[in-house]
């Protein structure tokens, strides 16, 4: 028998969403777990996302007069999966994550409220609903971790409000126009920002918590309730077989390599391979970047690997959680641009100076049609998104905050160098981008036209309740589409970026790793971005990636759990043939 540096029953690689919903339930049913994690913090993507689930007849939806159904929420899955997942496991997420979302508002900290008007992705389709199966979790004192707060992921730069603080998703949607209601909101905030002073130089980080910090500082939380330890900068370099089924792992913590037993079972959970080039470019769609991405720095595919190392079969892997970016001066991160391609004013081209897509769209589709139209014309990627004075003035641009607040002259000067080209007309502009210019002028011109309509002839921006959800809605007829006609003229880069690859190891409805030929590697599971998601090539809503993460996390502990009789088994077998 192999010598072991460490034992417990369920070890978990990882520490995201799926890691720690994980960590909690198995708690719950008596395992003894650890969380091992590769980077020097906790929380992963997860922690760097906008922290929404997405769970269709979720039990707040209901105390908010909502009203959903079991057979809606199938019907809209199947319909936009397009039947590429099978309906029992579309089922067997529906059920379960309204029984995960339930079981931990009894027994945790984490709390979700209903973004009422949220809509789903394709509200239109069968099935969708204008609002609340999107929750997020309800902000979060920090200072409550104590000594875990420093070490839990900061969140994504873009994130922040002027690189201070975090707000909801709901207030978010106010402060985007910027109007007296919400400039005396900013002012409400910075005043409580100020009053947060003490707490804030004790940790050097504001305690404030919301999105993807307030829901993994919450699971931390529990966790620490349970006082199931986490691991960090302790990487796992191999998985550990007997009999064919994974009994443990290598783990390299402090400059040494350790032998982890895991009586019940591993869980692979520690994203996907968004920063690895190498899988990238063998996977997806090209030209591909680790530098688009909003995902963790430390995705590098290391699980996915060890995996398919094993045998396990894998799906979806040209796919990722799309969304437009743009690529601050010197960041290694994309910035989303998940609320500018919907708002008034501005339009997405390609080198072209032509339009390829509707803008509001959902933030997969849009770089789906990226990739397509770069493989028609080969000069789309990257693209520029193209606004003029007035939503200059409006309106956000990536990292450049609205004119009103921020005029030209006030941003750093990397800021207006080496990213916001700024150009007195369109010919100008088309000069500085390396466009054709009277492209470029037809193409706004075009734009120009229809916007006074309101009527998006080409690809039908503005009418879906979805496209308009970050409308703006003081602009008539259709709040997301305004003339571009007032100089001077403006441009960021666009890039096809994402919020972590989708494709994944293949796992039943236990989130069991499958072989290649369907059956279950005994003793291994996966869940969020580190298996193929349960949402197909599709995304149903905002929190379409948290929602399967915490869930499948939650399912592995139950079967890992229930995995006794047959460890048992294999033990007893061992045993009576080793006595003969």
């Amino acid at each position: 028998m192999p010598k072991w540096d460490h034992s417990v029953d369920l070890l978990v690689i990882g520490s995201g969403a799926g890691a720690m919903s994980a960590g909690i339930r198995g708690s719950d049913l008596g395992l003894d777990v650890l969380l091992v994690e590769k980077g020097e913090t906790y929380g992963g993507s997860s922690a760097m996302s906008g922290g929404v689930c997405w769970v269709g007849n979720n039990l707040h939806m209901a105390k908010s007069g909502i009203t959903d159904s079991d057979e809606d929420t199938l019907t809209y899955l199947s319909h936009i999966t397009q039947g590429e997942v099978p309906d029992s496991l579309l089922v067997n997420y529906r059920d379960n994550s309204k029984r995960m979302v339930e079981y931990f508002a009894q027994k945790t900290h984490l709390h979700f409220m209903p973004l009422t008007e949220y809509t789903d992705y394709y509200p239109e389709a069968p099935g969708g609903k204008l609002g609340g199966r999107s929750m997020e979790p309800l902000p979060f004192d920090g200072s409550l971790l104590e000594n875990d707060f420093n070490l839990l992921h900061p969140p994504a730069q873009s994130a922040l409000i002027m690189g201070k603080m975090m707000i909801t998703a709901k207030i978010a949607k106010t402060m985007i126009m910027l109007g007296f209601k919400s400039l005396c909101l900013m002012a409400w905030l910075f005043i409580k920002y100020a009053f947060r002073y003490p707490t804030r130089r004790k940790y050097g980080r504001d305690p404030y918590l919301t999105n993807g910090n307030a829901l993994m500082g919450r699971l931390r939380l529990s966790l620490k309730d349970r006082n199931v330890p986490i691991w960090l900068k302790s990487p796992a370099s191999e998985l550990i077989f007997e009999n064919g089924r994974a009994v443990g792992a290598v783990i390299e913590k402090d400059g040494q390599s350790m032998r982890v037993e895991a009586k019940r079972g591993v869980l692979l959970a520690a994203g996907g391979f968004e920063r690895n080039l190498k899988m990238r470019e063998e996977y997806g769609p090209k030209p591909a970047s680790v530098e688009w991405t909003a995902g963790n720095e430390h995705n590098t595919g290391d699980a996915i690997q060890m995996g398919m190392k094993a045998g396990a079969g894998t799906a979806l892997m040209s796919e990722a959680w799309w969304t437009p970016v743009t690529q601050y001066p010197g960041s290694k991160d994309g910035w989303v641009l998940v609320v500018e391609k919907s708002l008034p004013g501005g339009i997405f081209i390609n080198g072209l100076g032509k339009r390829f897509t509707n803008e509001s769209a959902p933030y997969v589709d849009v770089v789906v049609e990226m990739y397509k139209d770069h493989q028609k014309t080969g000069k789309t990627v990257p693209g520029w998104m193209v606004f003029d004075a007035d939503y200059r003035h409006n309106y956000i641009a990536g990292p450049v905050g609205p004119g009103k607040a921020l005029p030209d002259k006030t941003l750093p000067r990397k800021l207006r160098k080496d990213f916001l080209l700024k150009a007195g007309s369109l010919d100008e502009l088309a000069q500085k981008l390396g466009v054709d210019a009277p492209s470029l002028s037809e193409t706004v011109k075009r734009f120009n036209e229809m916007a006074h309509e309101g009527k998006d002839l080409d690809f039908g921006r503005g009418e879906s309740a979805a496209d308009r959800y970050y409308g703006d809605d003081r602009v008539s007829p259709n709040p997301c589409m305004a003339p571009l006609n007032k100089a001077p003229y403006y441009a960021i880069p666009l890039f096809p970026g994402d919020l972590g690859t989708k494709g994944g190891l293949t796992t039943d409805a236990d989130a069991r790793v499958l072989k290649e030929n369907g059956q279950p590697i005994e003793g291994l599971y996966a869940a969020g971005n580190t298996s193929a998601s349960v949402m197909g090539r599709t995304y149903p809503g905002a929190g379409g990636t948290i929602g399967p993460a915490l869930c499948y996390g939650f399912l592995a502990a139950e079967a890992a759990a229930k995995s006794e009789a047959v460890l048992v088994g294999v033990q007893e077998s061992a045993a009576q043939a080793a006595t003969g």
